[in-house]
């Protein structure tokens, strides 16, 4: 299963967009343009200017809590020392279930259940996993700094040689890192036909550690 589609003109990333595969992405290595910004490209690395490459996640339909849970198994094969993946979205969204998966792809002991009243949990493991809630990290407009302070954290000798899943972090922790993964999760409707919630996700990469050239 591969992370993205390479696409080499705005005609070929219409057809993609008509027919998506289990792709999280599509990639084109070119410069921004009108024609691609339409289409909701985007630039991989701002303020890069020797990496020309735009990428334009797809959306996935998640049809229950397992299936989020795999998502994160999927994006934890991708993972490496140093990563960090910011998760957003409202109150049963699925970021918990998400963070889950990634722990137990990347084979961490202990539950990873949300870490609301610790604020951040570092599970051991082959490559560990830190656990991060940034809610109480986020001020009254949702954005700037609230009651805790990110370097009241005290995680900088855990980051290098971790997996760092932030839930409630847009916003607050992208200056951690230069790159980083953004999960978007959305929680619709139950439908009526089947009782259960429809749910989507978006993964955005930024920064050029998710440059096609760099991931393995």
């Amino acid at each position: 299963m591969s992370w993205s589609r390479l696409v080499g003109s705005p005609a070929e990333a219409q057809a993609a967009l008509a027919d998506p595969g289990d792709e999280l992405d599509l990639r084109a290595l070119a410069a921004p343009s009108p024609a691609w910004t339409a289409l909701g490209f985007v630039e991989l690395a701002p303020g890069t200017p020797e990496l020309d490459e735009l990428v334009r996640p797809a959306e996935l339909h998640l049809a229950d809590v397992e299936a989020t849970r795999a998502l994160g198994a999927r994006l934890a094969a991708f993972l490496r020392a140093g990563d960090l993946v910011v998760l957003s979205g409202p109150l049963g969204a699925g970021k918990t279930a998400l963070a889950q998966g990634i722990g137990a792809a990347l084979g961490v002991r202990g539950p990873v259940t949300s870490p609301t009243f610790v604020l951040a949990r570092v599970h051991p493991g082959p490559l560990p996993l830190v656990h991060v809630d940034a809610y109480r990290l986020r001020g009254s407009d949702g954005q700037q700094a609230g009651r805790v302070h990110l370097d009241d954290l005290d995680l900088d000798d855990e980051l290098p040689h971790s997996v760092t899943v932030v839930e409630w972090g847009e916003g607050v922790v992208e200056d951690l890192s230069p790159s980083r993964l953004e999960v978007a999760l959305h929680r619709g409707r139950r439908t009526s036909r089947t009782g259960t919630d429809h749910r989507t996700a978006r993964v955005l990469p930024a920064g050029p550690r998710w440059s096609v050239g760099q991931r393995p």
